[in-house]
């Protein structure tokens, strides 16, 4: 997996370095170096909170992980940072994966409550689809909008499947409520690189 991971030279605007992993992806209420356990109330959304949790469902049999920082953007409050987890999956698992997260963007459209978090409980009070994209064989993108104390956060998500290797990207906004924007080439460029 290390191997056809994004690195610099596959996206020259962007410093690509590797995660220690496991762990969940940075939210407003925890910082990046705790496991996640975070379980979504409602049974129908835990694709969800899987993926915030930096563990997709069901679960891969090798991840790596990265983060990509705009280098154009450096010193600047809202420079692009974007979390890479790139996944393989047994012959005919990935597209669950997929599938699992398309069904709970649209059963969870109103928002859930997640529990076991080692802050307590989190309030997403708002899950939309967004526009995928064209990249791999099958691709979408959401948010999910976070309740927290400030102004709410929005979390976009971008999974992207080719053949039985599934990539997420996550990127989200914690200065101004603006929707995040992960550039479209980081998942074409690494479509490109997957078998």
């Amino acid at each position: 997996m290390k191997k056809v991971a994004l690195t610099s030279r596959d996206v020259p605007d962007f410093t690509v370095t590797p995660m220690a992993m496991p762990m969940p992806l940075p939210t407003p209420t925890r910082g990046s170096g705790e496991r996640g356990t975070e379980r979504a109330e409602q049974p129908e959304c835990q694709p969800l909170a899987a993926v915030i949790n930096g563990v997709p469902e069901p679960a891969p049999s090798a991840a790596v992980h990265r983060t990509l920082m705009n280098k154009n953007e450096e010193n600047r409050d809202d420079q692009t940072v974007v979390t890479e987890i790139l996944t393989s999956y047994p012959k005919g698992r990935a597209a669950h994966v997929l599938q699992g997260v398309s069904k709970a963007v649209r059963a969870c459209a109103g928002g859930f409550m997640t529990t076991g978090g080692i802050d307590g409980p989190s309030t997403y009070t708002e899950v939309k689809p967004l526009p995928a994209p064209r990249a791999g064989q099958e691709a979408l993108a959401y948010q999910v909008t976070g309740a927290f104390e400030g102004p709410d956060v929005p979390l976009v998500f971008q999974l992207v499947r080719t053949g039985s290797t599934v990539v997420v990207f996550y990127a989200a906004n914690y200065i101004d409520g603006k929707t995040p924007e992960i550039p479209a080439l980081l998942a074409t460029a690494q479509a490109a690189k997957l078998p």
